[in-house]
């Protein structure tokens, strides 16, 4: 993308005037829900209205963009997230988050879609880059940079997504990049002043990143970041997180899953185990408390199970984080 049409993107949405809503940064656990294929909408929606009405000690929800031809290489009909998000307003008086893959927009996109999630009283959007940074971005599209500053022209507060295992350090592991710069970066250059991260399935990597950056930001400058969990429930879930999500769970832990009687209940037991070492290491190393939260989601939308499970771990968190039902 030329330098010229970032400049032309910054200009081409004017700040706007919206209902109020409060923003994520005070929230401690935040309940991703994901939308559904449009040939599943019935019965996905009808078993995620019932987890809505059961579970209800979390403090947001954000809806993910999800681009089905890039990432799954496959040619389905989801419903939309703006859609989504509204049905969820319909049901659930919490804040709402929404992502958006900004290398899939123009900028006459992203001032749609952004003019649309003003509309629905959104304050905070999460802009999610390519699968690669090497790619070459249609001419036209969007940089999660100049992305950024369109929606913080319009009002918005801008996320951006951590990938620990990008830690140059670890580099024979999954590693092959510096994960540090790319946040100095977002934070210094584009005002994103919260994350959440990939799945986490352990807390060596983000321990590390963590360290970097506590090292390297100001505490002034420190962003707010939520800590991704999902809950396995059957082994299906473990191989579609590893294998199509690039998901690192290590193989202590693999086999722990996948040996255990209830692999649900192993799952939760992991992840609680995870923030509990993480959370305590960042107060060690100087992070605010404030500062770290979570974020929790499931990875099926039509299995009941997955859904409930990945609601009683965030309600497991609400109640760990103090949060009110």
């Amino acid at each position: 993308m030329s330098h010229k049409a970032e400049a032309d993107a910054t200009e081409s949405i004017a700040p706007q005037k919206r209902a109020a809503t409060a923003s994520l940064d005070r929230a401690r656990v935040i309940l991703e829900c994901t939308p559904p294929l449009v040939r599943h909408r019935e019965k996905a929606l009808a078993i995620l209205e019932h987890a809505l009405r059961g579970y209800t000690r979390y403090d947001a929800l954000s809806v993910p963009d999800i681009q089905d031809g890039g990432e799954f290489g496959r040619t389905v009909q989801r419903v939309g997230n703006l859609e989504f998000g509204r049905w969820l307003q319909d049901r659930v008086q919490k804040p709402l988050c929404l992502y958006k893959v900004a290398v899939a927009s123009d900028a006459a996109g992203m001032d749609a879609w952004l003019s649309e999630a003003a509309t629905m009283g959104v304050s905070d959007v999460v802009l999610v880059g390519g699968d690669s940074s090497a790619k070459d971005l249609p001419e036209g599209h969007l940089a999660v940079g100049p992305a950024s500053k369109i929606a913080r022209r319009a009002g918005f507060r801008c996320g951006g997504v951590i990938i620990p295992t990008r830690r140059r350090e670890f580099a024979s592991r999954p590693a092959s990049r510096d994960e540090l710069p790319r946040l100095q970066d977002k934070i210094h250059n584009w005002g994103v002043s919260f994350f959440t991260t990939q799945l986490l399935y352990e807390g060596e990597w983000m321990s590390c990143l963590l360290l970097d950056m506590a090292r390297q930001l100001p505490k002034e400058d420190f962003p707010k970041i939520f800590l991704t969990f999902s809950p396995f429930v059957c082994e299906e879930d473990l191989d579609f997180a590893m294998r199509a999500l690039g998901v690192y769970v290590p193989s202590d832990v693999e086999r722990t899953l996948r040996g255990a009687r209830n692999m649900a209940e192993a799952s939760i037991a992991q992840l609680t185990l995870v923030w509990e070492r993480l959370s305590t290491f960042a107060g060690e190393i100087g992070i605010p408390a404030d500062r770290l939260g979570v974020n929790v989601e499931y990875l099926n939308t039509r299995n009941p199970r997955n859904v409930r499970v990945a609601f009683e771990l965030a309600e497991e968190f609400g109640r760990l984080m103090g949060v009110k039902a």
